[in-house]
């Protein structure tokens, strides 16, 4: 599976970060989409990114994770969209809300050499209206060791 690198392998974990690169569709009407195309966070120079777009971490270690976008597009009324955290392939922080610019709580996680995090979401449910995640600083996925 080929890999971003922006540095070497470390023994242990190290912070990783990712900002979101150009925009994102999320087809309305369609569950657990994973947020693709991301490029190395500035002040992570040891990021290593999956062909996945996932985080990977360099060794083991209890790290917080942190996440934010900015998307866009309509929603039903009282509908919310959906946003998971995940650790490998589980989800470990399962946020929804209406707002535009979306700020998950942080979430603390063991992670062995390896262990994968990243997102996904569901957008709207109603009326075939797609969501935009936007591209930016403002739309993120990191961790820092604790």
């Amino acid at each position: 599976m080929p890999f971003i690198v922006a540095a070497g392998m470390a023994e242990s974990a190290v912070p990783m970060g990712m900002n979101k690169n150009g925009n994102q569709t999320v087809p309305a009407d369609t569950p657990r989409v994973k947020v693709t195309g991301w490029v190395v966070r500035g002040g992570y120079g040891e990021t290593v990114i999956s062909a996945n777009d996932e985080l990977v971490s360099s060794g083991p270690g209890t790290v917080t994770v942190y996440c934010g976008l900015e998307v866009s597009g309509n929603l039903g009324v009282s509908e919310k969209r959906s946003f998971e955290v995940m650790h490998n392939d589980t989800p470990v922080q399962t946020f929804a809300t209406a707002a535009a610019s979306v700020a998950i709580p942080s979430k603390t996680l063991t992670l062995a050499r390896g262990d994968r995090v990243w997102l996904r979401m569901t957008g709207s449910t109603f009326l075939n209206w797609d969501t935009t995640v936007a591209g930016g600083v403002n739309s993120y996925l990191y961790f820092n060791p604790v």
